[in-house]
């Protein structure tokens, strides 16, 4: 496998082979000990991760030997940007057996499938093709590995957090007051594709989407909707009812931004609150809060805490403060955690949450979101992003933690 850092013929960067090597590696470790045969991966995030290609394709990986990535299109891209040697081009999904046959693959008995995201239909078709064997999902495995990063994956996360601090830096000069939620957000998109962002943010949820930013400001910055997190925003239509909206910027409400950035398929996810002029008291106290929260943790968080303690920490600091009802939304919307792994995708493991007993261990990336949502007044919080070291907490996202003001000409 290739080992430098390296560009492809387009002259974009390339995964490093030993990166992929390792991948592959502590797999193969992970099917040992389940006693599988192999896995079939098809999601392409996942595809990414151990291959180093984004090309639409099958990943085949043997308990032992080889692995072999058969391409639909563009095989000749895939060959290029893919440090793995075994690459094939693949006709369709009937050619997968014969070309197995010829690897000296078959006979499986127990194979592994990404069961947590495989549409119906091609597990069904895995059942027919694959009689005799026990299909079993691989999911769990392959999250749990890709929640420890690489220092190849540590510098493209880095990467991005330096584009989203020059974004928060710029577009504090570019608010202004009546300027709409949804102009705020198209110029942060803009700043972001300028400082190299991929254009996507990338999440593995069922049915679940996330744009570049969340662009609230007041009331609409606790209006209710779909998405899996504390603050939606109630965007533009039905049909993507999320994230910045018609409304306006205006004086002494708060402007509340999450943004993210994804450079060589890595993010970064931070959150700041914004505001022209003066926070109404109660929505102060709560930013305050949400700061000392993240202050307190980044003291007290190490290797071998649980994921459920973290959220029980934080949460006892907004209850001291009577803001319970407040606290990682409200209502309906509220939910039970406090922060995310990030990655490859932005719902990565680990998740900061109640029944999530899983120790923190070094090498983890994760996002710490303490907020605080209020009907009629809106939503203030913060959001950093953190390496786990072994003497603790490194912050990796670089934009001071205050309360940002925006002065008007």
């Amino acid at each position: 496998m290739e080992t430098q850092h390296t560009r492809s013929d387009y002259g974009l960067e390339r995964v490093p082979g030993k990166d992929i090597q390792s991948r592959i590696t502590a797999l193969q470790e992970s099917l040992v000990a389940e006693s599988l045969d192999g896995a079939f991966l098809l999601q392409n995030v996942d595809v990414y991760y151990f291959s180093g290609t984004l090309q639409r394709a099958i990943l085949f990986v043997p308990a032992s030997g080889e692995p072999a990535l058969m391409v639909i299109k563009s095989f000749q891209r895939a060959r290029n940007e893919s440090p793995l040697e075994g690459v094939y081009p693949l006709s369709g999904r009937e050619a997968i057996l014969p070309l197995l046959a010829d690897l000296g693959h078959g006979a499986f008995k127990r194979v592994g499938l990404e069961l947590d995201v495989l549409p119906a239909a091609q597990y069904i078709w895995f059942l027919k093709k694959f009689p005799q064997t026990a299909f079993v999902d691989v999911s769990p495995a392959i999250r749990s590995q890709r929640m420890i990063k690489s220092a190849y994956e540590i510098e493209q996360i880095r990467r991005a957090t330096t584009v989203v601090d020059g974004d928060y830096r710029e577009i504090r000069g570019r608010i202004r007051e009546g300027m709409p939620e949804i102009e705020v957000d198209g110029l942060l998109a803009g700043l972001a594709r300028r400082g190299g962002h991929m254009g996507v943010m990338r999440i593995r949820g069922w049915n679940q989407e996330m744009p570049t930013a969340h662009v609230l400001v007041g009331e609409t910055g606790a209006g209710l909707s779909c998405c899996e997190t504390p603050v939606n925003g109630i965007g533009i239509t039905p049909a993507m009812p999320q994230g910045a909206s018609f409304g306006r910027v205006v004086r002494n409400q708060p402007i509340y931004i999450d943004h993210g950035v994804a450079i060589n398929g890595y993010h970064s996810d931070q959150t700041r609150t914004l505001v022209i002029g003066k926070l109404d008291a109660t929505l102060a106290r709560a930013h305050a809060c949400s700061v000392e929260i993240l202050k307190q943790l980044e003291a007290e968080i190490r290797p071998g805490i649980a994921c459920s303690e973290i959220y029980t920490m934080a949460k006892t600091i907004a209850d001291a403060h009577g803001l319970a009802a407040h606290f990682m939304g409200h209502g309906e919307g509220q939910v039970n955690f406090l922060g995310h792994g990030i990655g490859l995708e932005i719902d990565e493991l680990p998740v900061m949450a109640p029944r999530f007993n899983l120790p923190v261990q070094e090498g983890m990336v994760f996002a710490l979101e303490p907020k605080f949502i209020f009907p009629a007044l809106g939503t203030v919080g913060i959001e950093d992003d953190y390496r786990v070291t072994a003497d603790g907490l490194e912050r990796l996202t670089l934009t001071e933690q205050d309360l940002l003001y925006i002065q008007q000409e």
